[in-house]
C-alpha cells in the first residue's frame, strides 16, 4: 500500500507540473542524521520527500511537503523498566523508526542568479512515528503523532533557465514524538535532500 501511494503521488506531481504556472514539484532522495540521546543515533539513507510550492510572491512561497524516513539501529545490552511499571527488562535490543511528517511549508528566496536560486523556510506540521523495540522474544510498540517544526536551507539549480531543475537542502527537525519505554520526549534529526525539482 505504501509502495502504491508513493507512486500515485509522483504521477500527480508530474502530470500537474506540465500546466502549472508559478509552482514548484520536488521529489527528492532523504539523508537522516537522528539525535535522540543513544537510543537513534544511525544515520539513514532510507528517505524521501514529495514538495509542492505555490509563488504567491515573486520571492515567497508556501505549499505542502510529505517526507518519510525508516531507521534501524542495534543498542547494546542495558536495564530498562516496562512503560506500565510491571517490572524491568535487561537485554540488547534492535530499534526500528517509521518517521512519516506531513507539513505546510514557507520560504523566502534570495536574489536569483542565471543558475542558482538559494532559499530559507520552515515547515510546520504534524509527524507520525512507528517505533519498535526487539529484544529475545518479545517487542515493543509505541506508535503516535507529534508535532513537528523543520527550518531549512537550500538551493534550486536551473541549468539554462529549463523548466526542471535540481535541488539540495538541508534541515533540522524536532518533532513531540514520544517513547515511552526509553522515556524519550521527542525525537530529532538533521537531514539532506537531494533531488529534481519541475515547475516555474
Amino acid at each position: 500500500m505504501k509502495k502504491i501511494i508513493i507512486i500515485a503521488a509522483i504521477t500527480f506531481i508530474c502530470v500537474t507540473a506540465v500546466t502549472a504556472q508559478k509552482n514548484v514539484f520536488g521529489v527528492d532522495w532523504s539523508i537522516n542524521f537522528p539525535n535522540n540521546n543513544g537510543y537513534m543515533t544511525k544515520t539513514s539513507y532510507a528517505g524521501g520527500k514529495i514538495d509542492y510550492r505555490h509563488f504567491f510572491k515573486e520571492n515567497w512561497s508556501f505549499g505542502l511537503a510529505l517526507d518519510w524516513a525508516s531507521y534501524e539501529q542495534y543498542v547494546p545490552r542495558q536495564t530498562f523498566e516496562k512503560p506500565d511499571g510491571s517490572g524491568a527488562v535487561t537485554s540488547d535490543f534492535d530499534a526500528v523508526a517509521y518517521q512519516v511528517p506531513f507539513t505546510a511549508t514557507l520560504h523566502y528566496y534570495f536574489k536569483k542568479t542565471k543558475l542558482l536560486r538559494p532559499y530559507a523556510g520552515i515547515a510546520l506540521g504534524g509527524q507520525y512515528l512507528e517505533q519498535d523495540l526487539y529484544y529475545n522474544v518479545y517487542v515493543s510498540s509505541d506508535n503516535n503523532w507529534g508535532f513537528v517544526a523543520r527550518p531549512e536551507i537550500g538551493v534550486f539549480i536551473n541549468p539554462n533557465n529549463k523548466y526542471w531543475g535540481f535541488n539540495v537542502g538541508a534541515y533540522y527537525g524536532y518533532a513531540t514524538n514520544k517513547t515511552d519505554i526509553l522515556k524519550s520526549n521527542s525525537f530529532t534529526n538533521f537531514g539532506i535532500n537531494i533531488g529534481i525539482t519541475f515547475g516555474e
